[in-house]
């Protein structure tokens, strides 16, 4: 779109950037120990190679393995260094130990070694493995009585020592650095299995011995959004494309214009720089040849290969069977009310903020049944052109002086239509607005001589069959909002009837310092009694990290 100048700085800047730039990633989670089913909460932050926080990466991938397969892959939105988001974790997953796994882009240019990684404990009650049971006459943990203690570079404050149900509670953070933190605060039930946990000190102090492998240049930073990359297959022969001239577009079906255009790297793939694509929804692929063969573009994963490592397995005694199946139970109570904070972050910004030239809505004017006469009779800046046996759109240029002799983009609903005999033999009917958009516009190196834009109904292109080069996947962008649910019984009945089996009581992502040296926050406990860990770290650009524990009693 009309930027080449601000484009081509761009991508020299990134191009010596990520030639010298490399990057750690830590992830703190609520706790460490979950049951199946429940929601797993997490932090990642992003640094250089001396621990301080940097704003590089945009995207931050993570995954829960096994030993070597991924059970749970998931893609975060990192800004200023820092990136939040949550795990369901499936009601089928078996007992055991898992690694969580966190990582960028552009940390795979220096291989898995460099990558965070952390295990976490996941218990299912009702999936009975041999494996997982130790010997009666072991004895119970004593979850109250576990040391948690842990250096800290600040400290902890509550009001109170220990609470009952459904009291509020006041968190007080002191011994803040001069410097602005990013900080997550969690307070959660201790964990029976972890005695000790890896703190953000402890993981500043380990850089050291993470090793500076070779800074490969295969994968490229995302430091605007999501890369998603694919390979171009002959429809003919099943073979990747090399050495051919092609045209690659890839869109998100939908009511906005959202259409990039393609590049191809080294290694003969397409790589799509896209922008703000979050949640789960369609992409079209599309891609033109300048010969008669068809292509298609095959997407690729961007999540990264892991290694095998062997796991230990999770003991359980069998004393621990009430009391893990009345959590699973309150995990259960838990999501069937609260399944309505899952959404979607506020809207965003438009990726194509330009402002159609003319806007139709067809239900204002006579309907035709022929696409033909819609534009013979009301859309006169745009004309239906026969050459030969096919028939093409074309529109004014920017000047309205003559039709553009260029390439239009034609677009149902965001999808690229390259053949545009299918819109013309289209039924209108089944459209409901069409923009048109004058002068140039450059999507990924890729120039269209104005675009005119069909929007259906529903936004879900019904009757129509594209063309084979044309394909359409579900695809995962990162992840959107959910809301921490925790109830505030100061403002609110305390003897409501509506359980609460919170076992996390707080997980406050996004706080930010501001150069305080101490702050306070509220809490509300549940219904669950039982020791709860209050866990409090940060970190800053200029490298200053920040971590205390604490412990309260709920009776």
């Amino acid at each position: 779109m009309k930027k080449y100048s601000i484009l081509l700085v761009l991508v020299l800047w990134v191009s010596f950037l990520s030639a010298e730039t490399r990057e750690r990633v830590y992830l703190q989670t609520d706790k460490q120990l979950y049951m199946a089913g429940e929601l797993l909460w997490m932090k990642m932050f992003t640094t250089d190679t001396d621990g301080r926080l940097q704003s590089f990466s945009k995207i931050g991938y993570v995954e829960l393995l096994t030993d070597s397969l991924s059970e749970i892959q998931v893609k975060l939105d990192i800004q200023e260094g820092s990136g939040a988001g949550w795990l369901e974790l499936p009601p089928m997953l078996a007992t055991g130990y898992y690694r969580l796994i966190a990582y960028t882009r552009h940390m795979q240019n220096e291989g898995n070694e460099v990558f965070f990684e952390k295990t976490i404990g996941i218990i299912n009650p009702y999936l009975r493995d041999e494996n997982t049971i130790v010997a009666e006459e072991e004895k119970e943990p004593e979850t109250e009585k576990t040391d948690t203690r842990l250096i800290s570079s600040g400290s902890l404050s509550t009001n109170r020592t220990s609470y009952g149900k459904r009291e509020k509670g006041e968190l007080k953070i002191v011994g803040l650095p001069a410097e602005n933190l990013s900080m997550v605060v969690s307070i959660a039930g201790l964990d029976p299995l972890f005695n000790s946990s890896f703190s953000i000190s402890d993981w500043k102090k380990s850089l050291r011995n993470i090793p500076r492998n070779t800074l490969r240049k295969e994968f490229l930073p995302e430091y605007e959004g999501a890369i998603i990359e694919g390979r171009v297959i002959d429809q003919a022969t099943g073979q990747q494309v090399s050495g051919e001239l092609f045209a690659p577009l890839l869109s998100f079906p939908g009511k906005d214009i959202q259409v990039y255009g393609g590049k191809v790297n080294d290694k003969g793939n397409v790589l799509f720089h896209t922008h703000q694509i979050t949640g789960k929804k369609e992409v079209a692929t599309i891609t033109s040849s300048f010969s008669d063969k068809k292509y298609q573009i095959d997407l690729l994963s961007p999540f990264a290969l892991h290694t095998k490592k062997e796991l230990p397995p999770l003991s359980i005694s069998p004393l621990w069977h009430d009391y893990l199946e009345e959590r699973s139970l309150g995990v259960q109570i838990t999501e069937a009310y609260t399944a309505d904070s899952l959404s979607r972050v506020d809207k965003l910004p438009p990726y194509f903020n330009y402002k159609p030239y003319k806007e139709y809505l067809l239900d204002e004017y006579t309907r035709f049944q022929f696409m033909e006469d819609l534009f013979v009779e009301f859309i006169l800046a745009a004309r239906i052109r026969k050459t030969g046996d096919t028939k093409t759109f074309n529109i004014l240029t920017e000047r309205m002086d003559r039709f553009a002799t260029g390439q239009t983009l034609v677009l149902l609903d965001n999808i690229p239509v390259l053949d545009h005999q299918l819109l013309v033999d289209y039924n209108p009917l089944h459209i409901r607005k069409v923009d048109l958009y004058l002068g140039r516009y450059l999507f990924g190196g890729q120039i269209c001589e104005g675009i005119i834009a069909f929007w259906s109904y529903n936004y879900n292109y019904p009757g129509i069959t594209f063309g084979e080069s044309t394909r359409i996947f579900d695809y995962e962008g990162t992840q959107a909002y959910r809301y921490f649910y925790a109830p505030k019984y100061d403002q609110q009945d305390v003897s409501t009837r509506m359980p609460d089996f919170r076992h996390t009581l707080l997980w406050e992502p996004s706080l930010q310092s501001d150069k305080r040296k101490e702050l306070t926050l509220p809490f509300y406990t549940s219904d669950v009694p039982g020791t709860y860990l209050i866990t409090v770290e940060g970190i800053s650009k200029e490298g200053t990290v920040y971590t205390a524990t604490h412990t309260i009693e709920v009776e």
